[in-house]
C-alpha cells in the first residue's frame, strides 16, 4: 500500500479569525491605556493648578517620554508659567519650538508668545527683587512743655520790738548759724540735682533710643526741686546771716526793723535784705 501525503491548508475562514483575534486585543490594549493617559493628564494638570510644579512637570515628563508627542513638553512650560517660575517656563516652550515636528504656524506663535510673556514678566520680578529695602522713619516724640515754675514763697519779715529784749542775743546768734547751715545744705542738695539733671540729660542724648516721655519728666522734676533748693537754701543763709547781725546788735543795745525777700529766676536764686538794723 502505498502512503499518500495530506498537506495542511489554512482556510481563509481561519484567517480572518486570527486577524480579528489580534484586532481585539489591540483595541482592548489602546482603550485600557487612553483613559489611563487621560488621568494621568488630569493629575499633572490638577497638580499644576495646586502649586506643585514639580510633581504636574514630573508626569508631563513620563507622558512625553510615553508618546513623544511634543505638546506635553509645551504644557510643562505652563506648568512653571503658571507657578511664576518664568525662567524655567522659557527653557520648556524653548525646548517644545526644538524638539516639535511639524508644528502648525499657530503652534509655533503661541510659544513665541509665552515666551516673550515670560520674559517680560521676569524682568519685572527681577527689578522688584533688586530694590532696596528702605527702612522705616523713626517716631519723633515732641518734647512735653516744661512745667511752670514753682511760686515763690511770701517774704519772710523779720521785725525787733520796741521794747529792749533782756540777754545779750546769743539764741539769735545761735538760730542764725542753724538756720544758714541748713540753707547750706539745701544749696548742696541743690547742687547734687544739678548735676543729676545734666547727667540724665547727656545720657538721652548721647544714648540711641535712650529718651523717653517718662525720663523726660523725671529730669524736669528734678530740676525743678534743684532750682527749689537753691532758693530755699539761699533764703536760710540769708536769714541765717541776718539772725546772727542781730544778735550781735542786741548785744551792743541797739534794735531796728529788718525784712528778708526771697528772689528767685530761671537760672539764679537769692534773696534781698530791706530794713535797718
Amino acid at each position: 500500500m502505498g502512503h499518500r501525503k495530506e498537506s495542511k491548508r489554512h482556510s481563509p475562514g481561519n484567517c480572518l479569525i486570527v486577524a480579528s483575534v489580534l484586532l481585539a486585543n489591540l483595541a482592548a490594549a489602546s482603550a485600557r491605556a487612553a483613559p489611563s493617559r487621560r488621568a494621568q493628564e488630569r493629575t499633572a494638570r490638577k497638580a499644576c493648578l495646586a502649586g506643585d510644579y514639580a510633581k504636574g512637570v514630573s508626569i508631563l515628563s513620563d507622558l512625553f517620554v510615553d508618546t513623544q508627542d511634543a505638546t506635553y513638553i509645551f504644557n510643562q512650560g505652563r506648568c512653571f508659567e503658571q507657578n511664576l517660575r518664568y525662567e524655567e517656563a522659557i527653557g520648556r516652550f524653548q525646548e517644545y519650538l526644538r524638539a516639535g515636528t511639524n508644528l502648525k504656524r499657530a503652534d509655533k506663535a503661541a510659544a513665541e508668545k509665552h515666551i516673550s510673556d515670560c520674559q517680560e514678566l521676569l524682568a519685572k520680578q527681577t527689578a522688584r527683587t533688586a530694590q532696596p529695602v528702605v527702612p522705616p522713619s523713626p517716631i519723633v516724640q515732641e518734647a512735653p512743655p516744661p512745667p511752670a515754675p514753682a511760686p515763690p514763697p511770701p517774704p519772710i519779715a523779720i521785725q525787733r520790738p520796741a521794747a529792749k529784749p533782756s540777754g545779750n542775743g546769743s539764741g539769735l546768734r545761735t538760730a542764725g548759724i542753724i538756720t544758714a547751715a541748713a540753707g547750706g545744705a539745701a544749696v548742696i542738695a541743690g547742687v547734687i540735682l544739678n548735676v543729676k539733671v545734666n547727667s540724665m540729660a547727656s545720657d538721652m542724648e548721647s544714648t540711641p533710643g535712650g529718651y523717653s516721655p517718662s525720663k523726660e519728666s523725671e529730669r524736669e522734676t528734678l530740676e525743678t526741686l534743684g532750682w527749689i533748693g537753691y532758693g530755699v537754701g539761699a533764703a536760710c543763709v540769708a536769714t541765717g546771716a541776718v539772725l546772727y547781725v542781730v544778735g550781735l546788735r542786741r548785744r551792743s543795745g541797739e534794735s531796728g526793723n529788718l525784712a528778708l525777700l526771697p528772689e528767685f529766676g530761671p537760672a539764679r536764686a537769692g534773696a534781698v535784705l530791706r530794713g535797718a538794723f
